[in-house]
This record gives structure tokens, C-alpha cells and sequence, in this order.
């Protein structure tokens, strides 16, 4: 990750220091709470995630998970190197965010949304069997596509092509197109796969159960429409 000059830092903590510690936001019934102790991003940019997260988080909640928290922190910590993560803790989902990634992307703040559905998951395990993180996280870039606001503006967008190194557990934005493919051709099914990863009962037979044929054989004939020349008689889901 490129390192913010000092004089960003300088400028992004004169902007928006006045955001620490402001009061809890409520819209819906969900109450979130901003905290930029170090005063990292402006008001333009802190306007904007808030606005993401309520945006897509009330309807990626109604959707999916109703019962998701109706708790939420957004914390801004220039201290976490990576961009983004979503964390428990004193009873409220906590969202954290690397500022130095909104300072040289100031228009990626459509990563909320994908964060925002990582707390509506709440699954009770990441990197099993039961929720495997390919899945994971291709819903959760799914739901971006599908709830964010701008990714154009953060130069962000499923691919619309299958590269022969693609798989459907790629993850991420690989994994979110097939299943933004896969949804239209069979409408609820990313509800129901995201319900089964919750509910600790998802395995790969259900892809069948649901979509009628098993997901490798749903792959290839995705991989045949996007130009890909993936052999449909080719299996690698046990």
C-alpha cells in the first residue's frame, strides 16, 4: 500500500477533525456510529461513506438478514494497513476502514457496500467447508454491484468477460459476476445461498437443489456465454 505524503495528512486532519466522536446517526431503525479520532477524511468523503453505508446496508439488511444488527461503528483507523474490515465487538458491528485508501481513491467509497453486507452475513464461520471464503466474499461483491451507488466512480465493476484463469471460486469479483449470471437465470438463489451459509448447512450439492444442475456444470455454460471455451463435461466440485 503507497503511503499518503505528510502533507494530505496535514490537510485531511484539518478537514475533518470536527467529525471525531460525533453523535450516533439513525435512519430506520439502524443507529451507526462515525468515529474519525484522528480527523483522517474530509466531510465530502465521511458524507459519502455514511451515505453509502445507510443506502445499502437498510436494503442489503431487508433482503437477506432482517435480524442483522441494528448496531453499527464505522471506525476510521489510519494504524490498519489493508482497506477494509468488519469486526465485532461491545455488541455492535464494527466496520473498520485504512484512510490512506480513500485519500488516493476518493471515489471508492462504494467498498462500504461490500462491507456493509459482510455484517448482514453474520455468518457463524469464514473459511470452511460450510463458508467458503470463494463464496463469501462473491456475495459480498455481488451485493457491492448491486447496492453501491457509484462504483464507477471508483473505477469498479464485475467483469464481463471469463479469462481462462477464472473459476466460479475465484471469489470476489469473479465469483460476484457468475452469481449476478446465475441469479437471473434462477431469482432468488443468492438469497438462499447466503440463508444456507448462516444457517451452517450449506455444501456444494445444493448448488444443484437450487439451480438444477451442479455449480461446476453451472460455471462452464456461464464461461461459454462470457467467451470462455471451458469443457462443460469438465467436473471440479467433489
Amino acid at each position: 500500500m503507497t503511503r499518503r505524503p505528510a502533507t494530505v495528512l496535514l490537510a485531511s486532519l484539518c478537514c475533518a477533525a470536527a467529525f471525531a466522536g460525533e453523535a450516533p446517526l439513525v435512519r430506520d431503525g439502524v443507529t451507526l456510529a462515525y468515529r474519525d479520532d484522528a480527523g483522517a477524511l474530509g466531510a465530502e468523503t465521511r458524507g459519502k461513506i455514511v451515505e453509502t453505508f445507510f443506502s445499502a446496508y437498510l436494503r442489503q439488511r431487508a433482503d437477506f438478514n432482517p435480524a442483522a444488527p441494528d448496531r453499527v461503528e464505522i471506525v476510521v483507523d489510519p494504524g490498519y494497513d489493508g482497506i477494509a474490515y468488519v469486526g465485532d465487538g461491545d455488541g455492535r458491528a464494527t466496520m473498520t476502514i485504512n484512510p490512506a485508501w480513500l485519500v488516493e481513491r476518493p471515489g471508492d467509497t462504494d467498498l462500504v457496500a461490500h462491507e456493509a453486507m459482510h455484517i448482514v452475513q453474520a455468518y457463524p464461520d469464514y473459511d470452511s467447508e460450510r463458508t467458503p471464503v470463494w463464496l463469501v466474499e462473491g456475495i459480498a461483491d455481488y451485493a457491492r454491484d448491486r447496492y453501491g451507488l457509484d462504483n464507477a466512480a471508483g473505477g469498479w465493476a464485475l467483469p464481463d468477460a471469463v479469462g481462462p484463469e477464472h473459476r466460479y471460486d475465484s471469489g470476489y469479483r469473479v465469483t460476484g459476476a457468475f452469481l449476478e449470471w446465475a441469479e437471473a437465470a434462477h431469482p432468488g438463489l443468492v438469497a438462499r445461498l447466503d440463508a444456507a451459509l448462516r444457517e451452517g448447512r450449506y455444501a456444494p450439492p445444493l448448488w444443484r437443489e437450487l439451480a438444477g444442475e451442479d455449480v461446476d456444470r453451472l460455471w462452464a455454460r456461464y464461461a461459454r456465454e462470457r467467451g470462455d471455451d471451458t469443457d462443460p463435461t469438465e467436473t471440479t466440485d467433489p
